[in-house]
């Protein structure tokens, strides 16, 4: 003989899984993302332009350096500034140097390192050295122009396209 059994009690009500607090997450996080793929879209031809510099200082890196000259210990400075569409850069680079001046400037004019357009020397090259009060190197040569100096910095200004979408630009 059987026994009857008591029926099974209901079970209790399952939540969803997910509480309130996720849904309202989840919600503000859908609302975002229209902002984060404008800021994205906005900032992609920065992002492009700077990797595009980085290559030229790469560039400018790998090219060989003056006879008895070594980089200094700082990275090369790269800054971009525009108005009305128009973008200049400017890389600033520091050499420690037994050659005058003037040598390591005419070594660089002479490169004809690739810019980011593409263009071979496209830019201007400048070159200088710190002097003290009197006008004299810092390093305490003479200055005549064919003496040895310490450090060298040279610097490259020009003009990159792509200042319509860059909006370091304007």
């Amino acid at each position: 003989m059987s026994t009857p059994q008591d029926a099974p009690a209901p079970a209790p009500p399952q939540k969803s899984g997910r509480s309130r607090m996720a849904r309202r997450i989840g919600c503000l996080a859908l609302l975002l993302v229209p902002f984060l793929l404008l800021a994205v879209i906005v900032m992609s031809p920065v992002w492009i332009n700077d990797y595009r510099l980085a290559r030229m200082v790469g560039r400018i890196q790998e090219y060989p350096l003056p006879p008895g000259a070594d980089f200094a210990y700082v990275d090369p400075h790269v800054e971009v500034i525009g108005d009305s569409g128009d973008c200049w850069y400017t890389i600033r680079f520091e050499l420690y140097t037994d050659r005058p001046v003037q040598e390591v400037l005419n070594h660089y004019r002479q490169s004809k390192i690739e810019d980011p357009d593409g263009d071979l020397g496209d830019y201007e090259l400048t070159a200088w050295t710190l002097l003290d009060e009197p006008g004299t190197p810092a390093d305490g040569t003479s200055g005549d122009g064919t003496s040895a100096t310490d450090s060298v910095i040279i610097h490259l200004d020009g003009i990159y396209d792509d200042g319509f979408t860059d909006m370091r630009c304007w």
